[in-house]
């Protein structure tokens, strides 16, 4: 047995109110860059369904840039580190691995040769280095900030030119390469939150949390204009956290917190565009790009905005809504035309499917939910820290207190019978008599750690016992017997168990990052996907007999085409 992994749907990139999210281009036109956990997403800007994702960081990134030449992604994280790996190769090989500054990278700058780069951030002795991509040797010395660097620019014209923006609340200039200091300027009075050159290496525009943004001459760094004085009352009214050039040198894309984004024109000085967001704090504009003819803002809550010149409005919203994963990680349940979820503020909701919302209906738990199932007559089963409730019409109809805190419940698919897993590590066994629960003297006492997750098989056959152990155990459902194999190869808790349709396999997914797909015909033969996702799998399902679909930690949904053989 073996498996491909068919698609991904991305995460939304990282974001935390107060700090830009730096988004990189792609020089081939096709994708774009960002970061969510300890991943770099590479997402196709025409077609955002379709992404990859590169996993070999040890820490969180924070940011990630092409080279010029398309062939290599310069990426950052939390703990200093830039990794340069290939992006041609789908095993996208490590080219190699430099410690800049100790603590968090907040942007990358190649030159236009694809040979050196900037990586500045939050350090200690220094906010940033310059070094040469292969060797990691120096390529000159980035100095004269005393506080965080936020952003970098290299001109990618000769001479070389390069700028860094600061919480210091100054500008430094650059001259290279090697890259050494010329000049700092001090016109901005707030955060300097992005910095960049123009694709013609003309101008340099910056723009910070005094709701400033200004330009100066690309060679010399000398000051040309303040476009925010300029624009007047079109200007922002807060922060700039992003800024970007059009292709051709002669407007700008602008994003801010006072929850817009702008066009600016370079000859004229003004604004000749204004895109409005909502009143939330979530629509904070935190991040953007301009690439060929897409232009994206991005709003603090992940949301990825596609923006037109000739609507005032996104006119395409990538949204990525995290409560999916929570529901799933809850175990959902979809009944036709809806869909419960129970939340740790220890309530049960319904979601419309038709209409994607929430009922206004709130089914008080009393405890905070573990697991939950549902009949086909429409009875839901819930498993709390102290009770199994029945809910029916949206309310508890009837409770039974459990010894043991439960933490994992499935009804078998004839709905006549519950089992409910327990810390204590035993598997309670209820009958469904109507609206009510009656227990049965036998429990199943394979396991040896809580158990944490059950699902009966859709025949009906068999039920899969996983633990806190990271061990599976199989019963047949009807005697109650422990079949002859033991799937035993995760090493750490397992959060979820699901059958094929055909009842031939089980897939587990475990907090030791992996996945397994099991056979029943041969127990001894298993499909490993190692690091599935990152840190935790949370769930896993069969779409149908040959296709696997998980959610993880890492905020990505991924599918994975089976072959049995």
């Amino acid at each position: 047995m073996s498996y491909t992994r068919k698609s991904i749907f991305a995460c939304a990139p990282a974001t935390t109110r107060g700090q830009a999210v730096q988004l990189g281009s792609d020089p081939k036109g096709q994708n774009f860059l960002y970061t969510n956990g300890k991943s770099v997403i590479i997402r196709n800007i025409a077609n955002p369904e379709i992404a990859t994702e590169y996993t070999q960081h040890s820490a969180p990134t924070t940011v990630a840039r092409y080279s010029p030449s398309g062939y290599y992604i310069a990426s950052g994280d939390v703990h200093g580190n830039v990794r340069i790996w290939d992006t041609i190769q789908a095993e996208q090989i490590l080219k190699n691995e430099v410690k800049v500054i100790a603590g968090r990278i907040n942007d990358i700058a190649w030159d236009s040769e694809s040979k050196r780069i900037i990586a500045v951030g939050d350090g200690k002795e220094r906010h940033g280095h310059a070094f040469m991509f292969d060797t990691g040797s120096s390529a000159g010395e980035i100095s004269s900030h005393f506080k965080v660097i936020n952003s970098v620019s290299i001109r990618q014209q000769r001479p070389f030119r390069a700028a860094t923006g600061s919480d210091d609340f100054t500008v430094v200039f650059y001259h290279g390469a090697p890259y050494k200091y010329n000049l700092t300027i001090k016109d901005h009075t707030g955060f300097v939150q992005s910095v960049k050159f123009s694709p013609d290496g003309e101008k340099l525009v910056t723009a910070g949390s005094d709701k400033k943004i200004f330009l100066y001459e690309g060679k010399t760094g000398s000051k040309l204009t303040d476009l925010s004085e300029a624009a007047g009352e079109n200007a922002h009214s807060g922060g700039v956290y992003a800024v970007s050039w059009s292709p051709d040198s002669k407007q700008l894309l602008t994003s801010s917190g006072d929850k817009t984004a702008k066009i600016w024109d370079i000859e004229t000085q003004k604004v000749v565009q204004t895109f409005e967001f909502s009143e939330s704090v979530d629509d904070l504009q935190i991040g953007n790009l301009w690439q060929g003819e897409h232009l994206i803002s991005l709003s603090l809550s992940g949301d990825i905005n596609y923006l037109s010149q000739n609507s005032p409005s996104p006119v395409r919203v990538v949204k990525y809504n995290l409560s999916l994963i929570v529901i799933h990680m809850c175990g959902p349940v979809k009944k036709e035309d809806k869909m419960i979820s129970i939340g740790m503020d220890d309530t049960l909701r319904i979601v419309d499917v038709e209409s994607k919302s929430f009922r206004s209906s709130i089914v008080p738990t009393g405890s905070l939910p573990k697991s939950l199932a549902a009949s086909k007559d429409g009875k839901i089963f819930l498993a709390t820290l102290k009770d199994v409730q029945i809910i029916k019409d949206e309310r508890s109809v009837y409770s039974v207190s459990v010894p043991s805190p439960p933490g994992a419940i499935a009804l078998n698919p004839a709905g006549t019978e519950i089992v409910v897993g327990c810390e204590d590590t035993k598997v309670r066994i209820y009958k469904v008599k109507g609206d009510e629960l009656e227990e049965e003297n036998e429990q199943l006492t394979g396991n040896k750690g809580a158990i944490t997750a059950i699902t009966y098989s859709p025949d009906g056959s068999l039920l899969a016992v996983g633990d806190s152990q990271g061990k599976i155990l199989a019963y047949d459902a009807k005697s109650k017997k422990n079949k002859d194999f033991y799937w035993n190869l995760h090493n750490a808790r397992i959060n979820s168990i699901a059958w094929s349709p055909d009842s031939l396999h089980a897939v587990s997914g475990s907090l030791d990052t992996n996945i397994y797909i099991w056979s029943v015909e041969k127990p001894m033969k298993s499909i490993a996907i190692k690091g599935a996702h990152q840190i935790n799998v949370n769930g896993v399902s069969f779409r149908d007999n040959n296709t696997v679909v998980s959610v993880g930690q890492d905020a990505c949904v991924k599918s994975w085409t089976i072959q049995h053989h």
